[in-house]
């Protein structure tokens, strides 16, 4: 997998912030952002859904699918790495909770997110903060194929990016797993420093270091205080 800050970068993802930051957001004690449902797909009739870009020109593996009168994003890729990433600018001191849901189907045959030639994950979130051109603060949620969860690796492939492992292993396979995390905190307790805003929020199942196949699902992100 290439860097996905490299990749992003070149499709002009990280330079223009979609909202500016919310100069004060009130007094409400329960404030939530919806970043996306995945109900409505891209205008141009691609499989992406509306308003997140691609870093390669491959996205076949991206579909929106329903279930139960309930959109979501499937992923399916077969030895793939297409990243796809939607900007969002807010301050993680006004919200600096990230949730979202996501299923497992198939992870990558010995994945490692250690290992620059085995780093495939079955499903991954990724937070990019703003900086200056490719010089971003990055981390990633993964559900990785061998690594206990609560492991936490600088990136085989980006120096400035932190990998976080929330779920391993195909015991929930199948499950829609909500998960919920304080990126403000872990910012501060990867990156030694408080975190500036965030700029991108971004996806990517891939399986192309590990030639196999992965399949995961994607819904409801949001962020919230």
């Amino acid at each position: 997998m290439n860097s996905f800050l490299s990749t992003l970068a070149s499709a002009g993802l990280i330079l223009l912030p979609l909202f500016p930051a919310e100069a004060n957001p009130g007094n409400d004690l329960n404030r939530k952002q919806v970043i996306d449902t995945f109900s409505v797909k891209n205008h141009s009739g691609e499989n992406l859904p509306s308003g997140w870009h691609p870093s390669r020109k491959d996205i076949s593996m991206f579909s929106i699918q329903k279930e139960s009168d309930k959109e979501f994003l499937r992923v399916k890729t077969e030895g793939g790495c297409t990243s796809i990433g939607k900007k969002h600018n807010f301050s993680v001191e006004h919200y600096p909770f990230l949730s979202w849901k996501w299923r497992i189907h198939k992870l990558p045959s010995g994945g490692d997110e250690t290992k620059r030639n085995k780093n495939d994950s079955g499903a991954g979130i990724y937070v990019i903060f703003k900086g200056k051109f490719k010089f971003n603060d990055i981390i990633k949620y993964v559900w990785s194929s061998t690594l206990p969860p609560g492991t936490t690796v600088n990136s085989p492939y980006n120096s400035r990016a932190r990998i976080v492992v929330l779920r391993s292993g195909t015991e929930k396979k199948g499950q829609w797993i909500t998960q919920k995390v304080n990126i403000r905190e872990d910012y501060i307790r990867l990156f030694g420093k408080n975190p500036p805003d965030v700029e991108v929020i971004g996806l990517l199942s891939d399986a192309d270091n590990t030639n196999s196949d992965a399949m995961a699902d994607y819904d409801d992100i949001q962020i919230s205080n």
